[in-house]
């Protein structure tokens, strides 16, 4: 117990001595989104290695993620509640307990319907972090000038591409899933925890209701472009494993660079993505990398490896800056509607394209073949092109300030 503490103490001390300012709640927020990251691409790429030791096709596959995506849904709508309540911090805190111990016992599922019903647990906890570290997100980028939210999503994707590698050096060294997770989910609560206490404290006055409701009629394009995202991602995440080790005919091992190269394209274009929203404008960046993201999924289609692997990474740096201009959008687009309800009205709305992406792509890979499963990402690539001229006009800077004397724990 005392190696723990301590491990979390120096951990602490890395991520900086001082907590209420927005510079170390940046760094702090950074390293949550990586947790987070690294959580789900070690499920991700351990996905065949899972589905061949239960024995189950591609149409149960997606019915298990259906049992993710469902979770996640029930983080996310409860997250938003218990933030308005308690903080981000706190939420953040019991969040990743769920999730990072969550994902050893997902290792321990014996059949189908525990795997189900664990990736429920395994997606309520990341629902959970996801909701409040995006809020604490949001709250620490009106500190700034500019937008600073892509680079919080692009630790999420370095933090994919930390776990994605792990697992490639796992899957070579025959670590068994049960080991792989164990240590990895156990590593990164003890960083999680020692990362969440520089992270912004609550103050009730500015939280308001927070409780999530329905998109307003302003929040209903960011709602959509958030499905649209999150729908293609999941090819991304949950398929480039599947896709490469079956139709591309590459091996299991090559098979994890897919989400590899996915994570790393993305991880680079959201730290580029602040800046090119700055020269562009958030619209036309939007257009730009959605069709960025439809050329992607076009050599992916190819299936062949190194065309089909390249096509993973391209689609990535395309989707790179949509989720979290999205988020950054909504959560800037009304001074009097609180952070935290456009946040989880994105989210939840988003992780709908996590519901029904996986069951479509399993259940039409089944009926056709996975590659033709994959034809309608394409279809909302184009969809996200032309939401843009359905959204708002966002004014940034009008909460400037605010997180330099106002908290949220």
């Amino acid at each position: 117990m005392k190696t723990g503490t301590g491990t979390r103490k120096r951990i602490a001390e890395l991520v900086g001595a001082e907590t209420d300012t927005p510079r170390r709640a940046r760094v702090a927020d950074s390293v949550i989104f990586g947790v987070l990251g690294a959580a789900f691409a070690t499920w991700a790429v351990r996905i065949p290695a899972v589905s061949g030791s239960l024995d189950i096709d591609s149409g149960a596959i997606g019915l298990a993620l259906l049992g993710l995506a469902v979770g996640s849904i029930l983080g996310l709508v409860t997250s938003s509640a218990l933030v308005s309540r308690y903080g981000s911090r706190r939420v953040i805190r019991g969040g990743l307990f769920v999730y990072c111990l969550g994902l050893p016992v997902v290792g321990l599922a014996g059949e189908f319907a525990s795997l189900v019903g664990l990736l429920v647990v395994f997606g309520f906890g990341k629902g959970l972090v996801d909701v409040a570290a995006n809020a604490q997100g949001i709250r620490v980028e009106r500190g700034y000038t500019g937008q600073i939210m892509g680079s919080f999503h692009g630790l999420f994707s370095g933090g994919g591409l930390v776990g994605s590698g792990f697992g490639g050096v796992a899957v070579v060294l025959g670590l068994s899933v049960e080991t792989h997770f164990a240590i990895v989910g156990v590593a990164l609560l003890l960083v999680g925890l020692a990362a969440s206490t520089r992270l912004l404290p609550f103050e009730p006055s500015t939280g308001g209701d927070t409780a999530f409701a329905l998109p307003s009629r302003k929040l209903a394009g960011f709602c959509a472009i958030g499905f649209c995202a999150l729908f293609i991602e999941g090819v991304g995440n949950d398929w480039s494993a599947v896709f490469l080790d079956g139709p591309a005919g590459a091996g299991p091992a090559v098979a994890t660079l897919g989400f590899a190269a996915f994570s790393l394209l993305m991880m680079v274009g959201r730290f580029l993505s602040d800046r090119l929203v700055t020269r562009l404008g958030a619209r036309r960046f939007l257009r730009v990398t959605a069709t960025v993201a439809g050329l992607g999924l076009a050599l992916t289609l190819v299936a062949q490896p190194v065309v089909s692997l390249v096509g993973f990474a391209v689609l990535g740096a395309g989707l790179a800056g949509v989720m979290p201009v999205a988020v950054s959008m909504a959560g800037n687009h009304d001074p009097d509607t609180p952070a935290e309800r456009a946040v989880a009205a994105v989210s939840t709305t988003g992780y709908g394209g996590f519901v029904i992406g996986p069951v479509l792509i399993g259940l039409l890979a089944d009926a056709t073949s996975l590659r033709t499963a994959f034809l309608p990402a394409l279809g909302l690539a184009v969809a996200i092109v032309a939401l843009t001229t359905v959204l708002p006009t966002v004014t940034r800077g009008s909460h400037a300030g605010s997180v330099g004397t106002s908290g949220d724990d």
